[in-house]
């Protein structure tokens, strides 16, 4: 017992004779000393499912070319470069954004979005969709934001718009992965409201940037694609020229031109569209395909016509004619030859002419 007190004494003893050693001064680097403050990273990655579905593609917003873009440029050209317009149309998808807590804003970005990939860095002309609200009255830019079909007139004639590309976003509870915004994409003629691409894709929330950027560039190559297979003018496209007969005097009028295009060299079919007239004037509409281009068919129409100056192209562009009666409209002369044997055995030729009743335009 006594040894044990002994030893605790000198450990004691040697503990305070160590707390009286004197502290060492540390240096500390100057703030001029860049060496010495270098920040140190440290990741913190976060879980796998923290965006929702993991997606992939272009998060970031810069450029980059989507899989059928280059087709889709060329056939734009191709085509004569038609006037294409985005529209975001909410429609009911106005009444329940709320419940996802989506404003406007997350709207407008999915419209941007869609128009930076389909402008193709720069290759394609996109109409600025607010123009729609300036030119149009209120009532019709409404009808246009709830898909009514019958404002696309006034885009072909007011705005010179050939192609809407009508986007319906709305929140849905049925995407497989539970809530997401559906996009429902259209590009539709303004000349004759035909559907030439559809396609749609349900975007996850939230409405990130990377989500938005990703699945509007999946709408856009799936537009893309189907546009350059139309004009393309691929074994399996469609793509009729449309002419429009504007103040003809009567239907009789219109079915007497339309029996004229048919004869006019390269078309190969004419389709009626359809007529309508009153005691004063008669329009029609006739769907053609022609092995050319719309300014070549008027060429050969302008040829068929002969000396008659009475029809104008008053608008020729991208797969449009607009054809208007200006004048007293003579069609070319017939010319009818016989020939018969008479008993002496000669032979008398006799030619006879016959003017068919000029056509006239509607009255003013």
């Amino acid at each position: 017992m006594k040894m044990i007190t002994i030893l605790s004494s000198v450990i004691l003893l040697t503990l305070l004779g160590g707390c009286q050693q004197p502290i060492q001064n540390v240096a500390i680097p100057s703030p001029q000393d860049q060496a010495a403050y270098q920040p140190q990273p440290y990741p913190k990655p976060l879980p796998a499912n923290a965006y929702g579905p993991s997606v992939t593609g272009n998060p970031y917003g810069t450029h980059v070319a989507l899989p059928d873009e280059a087709d889709y440029v060329r056939a734009y050209q191709a085509q004569r470069d038609p006037r294409m317009m985005v529209e975001v149309l909410l429609g009911q998808g106005a009444v329940t954004a709320g419940a996802f807590h989506l404003g406007n804003e997350d709207f407008d970005a999915i419209q941007i979005s869609i128009i930076e990939y389909l402008n193709a860095n720069g290759q394609v002309d996109i109409q600025d969709p607010s123009m729609a609200q300036k030119i149009l009255d209120r009532e019709s830019f409404l009808r246009l934001q709830n898909g009514d079909p019958k404002v696309l007139p006034l885009l072909k004639h007011q705005l010179k718009t050939d192609i809407l590309i009508e986007i319906q976003a709305a929140p849905t509870q049925q995407a497989s992965y539970g809530n997401a915004v559906r996009l429902l994409a259209q590009a539709v003629s303004t000349t004759d409201a035909r559907v030439l691409a559809a396609t749609y894709v349900d975007m996850p929330l939230p409405a990130s940037k990377a989500n938005i950027n990703v699945y509007t560039g999946y709408l856009a190559d799936k537009i893309m694609q189907k546009l350059a297979a139309i004009w393309g003018g691929g074994t399996q496209a469609y793509n009729p020229m449309i002419v429009r007969i504007y103040n003809a005097a009567s239907l009789d009028d219109v079915l007497a031109i339309e029996h004229l295009i048919r004869k006019v060299p390269g078309v190969r079919l004419v389709i009626d569209r359809g007529m309508t007239g009153s005691a004063a004037t008669a329009y029609g509409r006739l769907a053609i395909e022609y092995n050319g281009t719309p300014g070549d068919f008027y060429s050969a129409l302008k040829q068929e016509l002969a000396v008659s100056t009475g029809l104008k192209a008053v608008d020729l562009q991208n797969n449009t004619i607009d054809l208007q009666i200006t004048g007293p409209m003579v069609l070319r002369t017939t010319s009818i030859k016989t020939t018969t044997r008479i008993e002496t055995q000669t032979t008398r030729t006799q030619v006879q002419t016959v003017k068919e009743t000029p056509i006239q335009p509607a009255p003013q």
